[in-house]
């Protein structure tokens, strides 16, 4: 079965629909491969399609006009994203870009919109996706109002290990570049400071770095480091 037959049969987005819905899903859809960097949708543009990850990353990030930026998260293998779309809206906010090359499929929101009007069960999933993804999301948000760099930072390299690590009998490695600038950005800290906090867990014996690749020695420690137990 190819890539788009499988994503698209698996995705919960179509549970229920029946084969002829999802055979028009199937027809339509496109397998593009994107460089690194390159960007899926920009500030305040209107995206035309959704998507599923086949291979690569996408991350997601919140722009200001000014320029600032906050990233929210990632996807990888077999995850669905850009449901926006068919709202309608513009992105006022939100924008997508391709990390380390990446193969993405690729559905036009109005065959999906067309699909959905005829099996209104893509309406419910759909509702039941976006709660579940904005309840990840408020509590993404709550860490970085209330909880220091450290915890901040400690989650989010936690969070990568869940989603990329391999484990190893000494440990887990994070199969992902991540450069300390991007770890500033996803944590709303600066270099200077991931810097330290890094080198300071070295030193404790949590982690290792590898170039720009992270090797957890010992979890339960690093999971301590998420606790809101020390300030800024």
């Amino acid at each position: 079965m190819s890539s788009i037959n499988f994503l698209i049969n698996s995705c919960s987005w179509f549970e229920g629909v029946p084969e002829e819905g999802r055979h028009i899903l199937i027809k339509s859809a496109r397998l593009k491969h994107y460089q690194d960097k390159k960007y899926l949708y920009r500030l305040a543009q209107q995206s035309d399609f959704v998507y599923a990850v086949v291979s690569g990353f996408v991350r997601i990030k919140i722009s200001s006009i000014q320029g600032q930026e906050f990233s929210i998260t990632e996807f990888s293998a077999n995850e669905w994203f850009g449901e926006f779309s068919l709202t309608n809206q513009p992105t006022q906010m939100f924008e997508a870009q391709v990390l380390e090359n990446a193969s993405i499929i690729e559905i036009p929101k109005r065959v999906v919109q067309e699909v959905a009007d005829k099996y209104p069960v893509i309406y419910k999933n759909l509702f039941i996706f976006q709660a579940k993804r904005t309840l990840k999301i408020s509590a993404l948000l709550g860490g970085m109002l209330f909880y220091p760099l450290a915890a901040r930072l400690a989650g989010r390299i936690l969070w990568f290990a869940h989603h990329y690590g391999t484990e190893t009998v000494s440990g887990i490695l994070i199969n992902k570049k991540m450069s300390q600038q991007e770890l500033a950005e996803l944590t709303m800290g600066s270099r200077q400071r991931i810097n330290k906090t890094l080198k300071e867990w070295e030193r404790e014996g949590i982690l290792a770095i590898q170039g720009q690749k992270y090797f957890i020695k010992n979890i339960p420690a690093l999971k301590t480091k998420t606790q809101n137990n020390s300030t800024d």
